[in-house]
């Protein structure tokens, strides 16, 4: 019964689709109407018992029978392009799992089991998915652009028929894709290239449907397309906002199958049903689309509904007409925000006092040191995320607790490591709403395989931190969705005055200011003349720069903070001093007054300062505030 049925939705399918003849170029069959398609085995390959703890793309050396019956089945249901199970078999993807020397191999191999499995009543379509790079800072275009390069040199070699680039959120990444498979391709060979968009028709980078449909077919993509996303409306707003801004040009959709529920052991199970999924196909085709298919969660019984429903209707004409692109939706503003904090200073030499989060419920005490050191003049207070990657509590909390009773401006320290960008964006918008008006960006310390405390996560790095932060200063989230208000944050950015090559430090500080940053928190110094050198190399039109300051009170924790903490690097003189004095009570004294010194013979270099507490005892750093501004 299954053969019949198979046979009889491929004899609909060829009637339908004028694809009697395979030997006819892709995109002139589209032109002549729609084809369905298979874009990913994943979720195909774990029904089928296939092991993904190393991915997808290393089963076509290690499966290759599994993944040549998974695409004979999507084309016995009907697909007529199928994607090779190729999506992340670059360098960079395969070298996390130790195989970046199998590349060639594996993108062959997925070229030539999706030929076999199709048999002659699909195209092949080879496909690359990004990169999987998060810091910038990873790469240069010349290793972009030889990653590329090499898979797509190897699925050409495999001898698919089309490029498909899916799977994509950064629009320039693409497009540079896009751009590197043009040339080696040459001027006729179908490219394929899809994003995933936000439900406000959005990419991660903030371009919207409009611009990014321009900006692909620049690049020279033949068809432009949707993948993936958070619902299925969603990928069929988008797809219709593609077909009339790319009109003359090729669309396609590949949806999820539905939002996913999590089932047993973390697995996610797509709720919609295969008829449901024929309905979608409806939809899509009704916009303009012509490349119809799945995404997350698709089955071939999913496809096989497809197939039947786009029968009943004709595609209309392609058009061809230039393509249209609306303005950005995400304006960078020409000048970046002060913000509220920076703002609030008015005196010469404002003072940040930094204390630490308690490791443990008790928060009281933080609340009165922080007001010992107000008292004594602090104008801010300065709280540090899990500083050196060790549990503490909520920095945001007890700045908005003491932000409350004390009604001193707090600054919160934000890093990459501990949130990913959705989670970010959340405790952003939670600072806003408790009236923490600072922020320092940070990427911050990376945890310890012994911590014991949960993975690094860095989604994002400080530069991006920052340009994330200057964005909802201006009302948009990342992916430019209105946050209908604006956030009011004074960005911060950290200065490494121990840098071994600070040259390279002032440069990352300039493509920060660049980003929106308007103030920085250097690292302590101990010596004037490094200081007054860091001061003359930061400085910079725009920037308030809040020099750091850490009392040496022992001479074990001046061994530490040299030899175990990164960037600081405390001078001979000083080392030796601490560890001549017997006793603690002389260490103290004699830390704080060479603090105090250098606090003093610094005061005229100074824009601000920036004290740290040594040994969570903040209260010894009242003197040095009451010292340094007097009265």
């Amino acid at each position: 019964m299954l053969a019949m049925t198979d046979s009889f939705v491929l004899k609909l399918l060829r009637k339908a689709f004028i694809m009697a003849d395979t030997g006819k170029p892709l995109i002139q069959h589209l032109n002549s109407g729609f084809i369905v398609s298979c874009l990913t085995l994943e979720d195909c390959i774990r029904d089928a018992g296939g092991d993904l703890s190393r991915g997808a793309d290393i089963l076509n050396l290690t499966r290759p029978d599994l993944i040549t019956r998974l695409h004979g089945e999507f084309a016995d249901a009907g697909a007529m392009l199928i994607a090779t199970n190729t999506a992340a078999a670059n360098t960079f993807c395969l070298r996390r799992i130790g195989i970046a020397d199998k590349m060639r191999e594996i993108n062959i191999a997925g070229a030539k089991l999706a030929i076999s499995g199709a048999g002659k009543t699909a195209f092949i379509a080879g496909a690359i998915g990004p990169l999987g790079l998060t810091l910038d800072e990873d790469w240069d275009m010349e290793t972009l652009r030889d990653a590329y390069v090499g898979q797509i040199t190897a699925l050409l070699e495999g001898g698919v028929h089309a490029i498909q680039f899916l799977s994509f959120v950064k629009l320039e990444e693409l497009a540079f894709a896009v751009g590197e498979a043009r040339q080696l391709a040459g001027k006729d060979f179908p490219i394929l290239a899809q994003m995933i968009f936000s439900d406000n028709g959005l990419c991660e980078t903030g371009e919207n449907v409009e611009i990014a449909a321009a900006r692909l077919v620049e690049a020279g993509a033949d068809v432009v397309g949707v993948n993936g996303g958070q619902s299925i409306s969603a990928s069929v707003k988008a797809a219709e906002r593609l077909a009339a801004s790319a009109a003359g040009k090729l669309v396609a959709a590949h949806p999820n199958a539905g939002y996913p529920e999590t089932a047993e052991g973390g697995r996610l199970i797509y709720m919609a049903s295969p008829s449901y999924m024929g309905d979608t196909a409806i939809r899509l085709a009704k916009t303009g689309v012509r490349i119809v298919g799945g995404f997350s969660g698709t089955t071939p019984e999913m496809v096989r509904a497809m197939v039947l429903a786009l029968t009943t209707i004709r595609a209309a004409p392609v058009v061809s007409a230039p393509v249209k692109a609306q303005a950005p939706a995400t304006a960078i503003p020409a000048k970046f925000k002060q913000g509220a904090f920076l703002e609030s200073l008015t005196m010469t030499h404002p003072v940040i006092a930094e204390i630490d989060p308690p490791p443990n419920l008790l928060s009281a005490g933080i609340v009165e040191d922080a007001r010992v050191l107000v008292a004594a003049g602090a104008q801010a207070i300065s709280m540090a995320e899990n500083p050196l990657a060790s549990l503490k509590m909520s920095n945001m909390a007890m700045a908005a607790i003491i932000r409350r009773e004390l009604e001193v401006h707090t600054i919160c320290h934000l890093t990459c490591r501990d949130h990913n960008l959705l989670g970010t964006q959340s405790i952003l918008m939670g600072m806003h709403a408790l009236d923490i008006r600072a922020v320092l960006a940070l990427t911050g310390d990376p945890l310890t395989a012994s911590a014991g405390q949960g993975r690094s996560v860095f989604d994002l790095n400080s530069f991006l931190l920052t340009r994330l932060i200057a964005k909802m200063n201006t009302g948009l989230t990342n992916s430019g969705a209105s946050l209908k208000g604006e956030t009011d944050f004074s960005i911060g950015v950290a200065f490494n005055t121990g840098a071994r090559n600070l040259e390279n430090e002032v440069q990352r500080l300039h493509r920060k200011v660049d980003e929106g940053a308007r103030f920085v928190m250097t690292q302590p110094v101990f010596d004037p003349g490094h200081a007054r050198r860091v001061m003359d190399l930061i400085r910079m039109p725009g920037l308030r720069v809040f020099l750091g300051f850490f009392p040496l009170v022992s001479a074990r924790s001046a061994l530490y903070l040299h030899n175990e903490v990164p960037g600081i690097r405390i001078p001979e003189p000083i080392l030796a001093q601490l560890t001549s004095l017997p006793n603690k009570e002389d260490q103290e004294k004699a830390g704080l007054e060479s603090s105090s010194n250098l606090l003093e013979s610094l005061r005229t270099d100074l824009d601000g300062v920036y004290l740290i507490s040594p040994h969570n005892r903040p209260r010894l750093l009242a003197p040095l505030i009451r010292q340094f501004r007097p009265g």
